[in-house]
Order: C-alpha cells, then sequence, then structure tokens
C-alpha cells in the first residue's frame, strides 16, 4: 500500500514544475507557537507548533535581485507574462521572527 506522503507527493507533483523559486534572502525560520491539547483524562499538554504563513503575505521579488514581482496585487508582466516564466523569474522568500 502507498504510505500518505508518497499519495500526497504524487497529487502535488505535476503543481512543482511551475512553483516560485525558493528565496535566499530571508530563511525560512517558522516561529515558535504554544499550543496545548487538553483531554478530561489527561489534562493539558504543550504540543509543539510553529507560525506558518501563507504566500499572500510573502516577499515574492526577481529572483536574481530585489524588484517585486506584485505591484498593487497583481503580477508584473515583465516577470510574469505567464505561469513558467513567473516561475523562473520569481523567488518567494522564507519567514522569521524579525520580518
Amino acid at each position: 500500500a502507498m504510505s500518505g506522503r508518497r499519495i500526497l507527493a504524487a497529487l502535488l507533483a505535476p503543481g512543482l514544475a511551475q512553483a516560485q523559486q525558493l528565496g535566499t534572502v530571508v530563511a525560512e525560520d517558522s516561529p515558535p507557537m504554544r499550543l496545548e491539547r487538553c483531554t478530561m483524562s489527561e489534562g493539558c499538554k504543550v504540543v509543539p507548533a510553529a507560525v506558518v504563513l501563507d504566500a499572500n503575505w510573502r516577499w515574492v521579488h526577481e529572483a536574481e535581485g530585489y524588484t517585486s514581482c506584485i505591484t498593487e496585487g497583481r503580477w508584473e508582466s515583465s516577470f510574469c507574462p505567464d505561469g513558467a516564466n513567473c516561475a523562473k523569474n520569481c523567488a518567494v522568500e522564507g519567514v522569521d521572527l524579525v520580518g
């Protein structure tokens, strides 16, 4: 039987071909967040968790520079005339506690 990870990878693989590049300015360092899971029988226990920020709130910029690939909510046509070029020309930055 296929594992859950293999099934997920198979489903996502076609979409990976046109994903933006990984940025190199801000490393992904998801800020920790304290959560507790509480049950009547065991009380509350700390569960490790981290904050993940949606791509809509991340800096997407020219892969070889610092010019934003999005202006006023729209993809810049010079970088993103289509999905393939946008994936080639733009990078998505990580998230950290600083910014």
